[in-house]
C-alpha cells in the first residue's frame, strides 16, 4: 500500500513540475519578449549580470537545500513529529542567518560595480537597482525551509501549484507594467512583492499540514545527528561552489572584457538553454526516483541500468544539443530579431556545452544515491580554478566562444572522468576504462553528427515559422535515423525502444 502511495506521489509530483516548468518557460519567454521591446540592451546586460552575481552570492546557502530532504524523509516516513519540529527549528536559524549574509555580503559588493562592468551603461539609479537584486536574493531565503518540508514529504505537487500561480500572477504584473510605466525599477518591485508572498504561501500551507510545527515549545536536535546534518551540508558545499561558480562567471568574465551590450544578447540564449535544461531535469528526476532502492540490490543489476541510463542520457542531451546549434540562431531571428542575433560559432559551443554538462546526470544521481559525496570532494575547487583561468586566456582572443570554451574544457578535465570513475569503483566496484571509451565514442557521434546534420539542413532558408519548423523537424528526423543506424543492434537501444513501443501501444489501446 505504501508503496503504491509512493509511486502514485512520485507520478504526480513528476507530472506536476513538468508542466508547471512548461507553462512557466512559455511566460519567460512572453515576460522576455516583451522587456526586449521596450527597454534597452543595456538593461538587458545589466539584468544578466546582476542575476549572475546574486548566483554567487547563493553559495551562502552551503548546500543546506540539497541537505535538508536527507535528514528529513527518515523522521517524516515515522511520523516523529519531535525530531521534524527540531530540524524545522535548526534549518529556520540558519536561513534567517543566511538571509543577513547574503544582503550583508551582496551591498558590500556595490561600490565595486564599476569595476565589474567595462563600459559602465547611462542607466540612472544602477546602483539602487543592484541593492534591489540583492534584497531580493535576501528575501528568497525567508521561510523557504518549509517548502523543503513539503517537498520531502512527496508532496512537490504542492510546490509547484505555489510557484505557478505566483509566476502567472507575476508575470502579468509586471508585463503591465512595463507596458505602462516603462520603469525597470517598478519591474523589480514587483519581483520583491512576489517573492515574500509566494514564501510566505509556502510557510502557512507547511503550518496547516504540520500544525506541530507552530508550538512555540523549541525541540533540539541530537548532536550525533547535527553532526551528521553538518558533515553533509559541508560536502555538498563544496560542490556548490563548483557548480554555481561554473554557471556564474561566464557573464561577470564577459561584461568585463567584452561589454554588457553582448552579455545582454547572451542571456536571450542562455534563456533558452537554461529552460530546455530545466524541462529535461524534469524528465531524469522521474527516472531516476528509484535509484535509491536499485542501489540497495546487487551492483552488478546496478550497473546494467546505470549503462542503459546513461544510453538515454546520451541520446535525450545529445539530439537537444544539436536542435540548439543548429535551431537557435532562427529561432532569435523569428522571436526578437536579426540584430539580437551572435554568431554561429556561439551557437555552436553553446550546443557542445549544454550536452557536456547534461550528460553527467545519470551518474550525478547514482553519485547520490551511493552517498559518495566526499570522494574526491575538492574537484570543484580544480574545476573553477580551470575554468577562470582558461576563460581569461581566451576572451580576448576568441570572445564569447572562447569563455564558454574554458567552462567546456574545465568541465571535461574534472568532472566528465572523475565522477563516473568513483562511482564504478567505489558504487559498481568494477573497472570504469569500458565507461571512458564509450563517453568518447559518444561524443564523437555527437558531433559529427551534429556537423554532418547542419551541412544537410543548411539549404533551408529561414525566413519563416513554417520553414524554422521544417528545420526543426528535418534536424529530428536526420538525427533519429543516424541513432537508428548506429545502435539499432546494441542492447541499450533495444531496451529503449521496446519500452517505448510498449508504452505507445498501451496508449492507443485506450483510445
Amino acid at each position: 500500500m505504501k508503496e503504491q502511495s509512493r509511486t502514485k506521489n512520485s507520478i504526480k509530483n513528476s507530472t506536476a513540475s513538468i508542466i508547471t516548468q512548461v507553462l512557466t518557460v512559455l511566460m519567460d519567454f512572453a515576460v522576455k519578449t516583451v522587456f526586449i521591446r521596450i527597454l534597452s540592451t543595456e538593461y538587458l546586460g545589466i539584468n544578466g549580470l546582476f542575476a549572475n552575481i546574486i548566483t554567487l552570492l547563493s553559495l551562502a546557502d552551503l548546500g543546506i537545500g540539497i541537505a535538508i530532504p536527507y535528514s528529513l524523509y527518515k523522521p517524516l516516513a515515522e511520523k516523529d513529529e519531535k525530531k521534524i519540529k527540531g530540524l524545522m527549528n535548526y534549518y529556520s536559524k540558519i536561513y534567517s542567518i543566511i538571509g543577513v549574509i547574503v544582503l550583508i555580503i551582496g551591498l558590500s559588493l556595490t561600490p565595486f560595480l564599476s569595476y565589474i562592468i567595462k563600459d559602465m551603461p547611462n542607466i540612472k539609479n544602477i546602483y539602487f537597482i543592484y541593492m534591489l537584486f540583492v534584497t531580493h536574493s535576501a528575501l528568497s531565503y525567508l521561510f523557504v525551509y518549509k517548502r523543503f518540508l513539503i517537498e520531502s514529504d512527496q508532496k512537490g505537487y504542492i510546490i509547484s501549484k505555489i510557484n505557478f500561480i505566483c509566476a502567472l500572477l507575476l508575470n502579468i504584473t509586471r508585463v503591465l507594467l512595463l507596458v505602462i510605466t516603462k520603469n525597470f525599477i517598478l519591474y523589480l518591485f514587483c519581483s520583491l512583492i512576489f517573492i515574500i508572498i509566494q514564501n510566505g504561501w509556502y510557510s502557512k500551507k507547511a503550518n496547516k499540514l504540520y500544525p506541530y510545527i507552530k508550538n512555540k515549545n523549541k525541540e533540539e536536535i541530537d548532536k550525533d545527528e547535527l553532526k551528521e546534518i553538518n558533515k553533509n551540508i559541508k560536502a555538498l558545499f563544496i560542490y556548490k561552489i563548483g557548480n554555481v561558480i561554473a554557471n556564474g562567471t561566464d557573464n561577470i568574465i564577459i561584461s568585463k572584457f567584452l561589454g554588457l551590450s553582448l552579455v545582454g544578447l547572451l542571456s536571450n540564449y542562455i534563456l533558452i538553454t537554461n529552460s530546455l535544461g530545466n524541462i529535461l531535469i524534469q524528465v531524469f528526476n522521474t527516472i531516476t526516483s528509484s535509484i535509491g532502492n536499485l542501489v540497495a540490490t546487487n551492483n552488478e543489476r546496478s550497473k546494467n541500468i546505470y549503462e542503459k541510463l546513461f544510453f538515454f542520457n546520451f541520446y535525450i542531451y545529445s539530439l537537444c544539443g544539436i536542435c540548439l546549434f543548429i535551431l537557435i540562431n532562427p529561432f532569435i531571428y523569428l522571436w526578437i530579431g536579426n540584430k539580437y542575433i551572435l554568431g554561429f560559432d556561439v551557437a555552436f559551443i553553446l550546443g557542445i556545452n549544454f550536452y557536456t554538462s547534461g550528460i553527467g546526470n545519470v551518474t550525478n544521481s547514482f553519485r547520490t544515491a551511493y552517498g559518495l559525496f566526499y570522494k574526491a570532494k575538492y574537484r570543484p575547487i580544480l574545476m573553477i580554478v580551470i575554468n577562470i583561468i582558461i576563460s581569461l586566456l581566451l576572451v580576448k582572443p576568441l570572445g564569447i566562444f572562447g569563455v564558454i570554451l574554458g567552462t567546456i574544457i574545465s568541465r571535461l578535465l574534472t568532472t566528465s572522468w572523475l565522477d563516473p570513475y568513483i562511482v564504478y569503483k567505489y558504487g559498481f566496484k568494477s573497472n570504469p576504462i569500458l565507461y571512458y571509451i564509450k563517453y568518447v565514442y559518444y561524443l564523437l557521434i555527437f558531433l559529427i553528427s551534429g556537423v554532418f546534420i547542419n551541412y544537410i539542413t543548411s539549404y533551408i532558408i529561414v525566413n519563416n515559422i513554417f520553414n524554422w519548423t521544417l528545420l526543426a523537424i528535418s534536424t529530428f528526423i536526420l538525427y533519429n535515423l543516424i541513432i537508428i543506424l548506429i545502435f539499432r543492434k546494441k542492447e541499450e537501444f533495444k531496451f529503449f525502444a521496446e519500452k517505448g513501443l510498449k508504452f505507445l501501444t498501451k496508449k492507443l489501446n485506450r483510445v
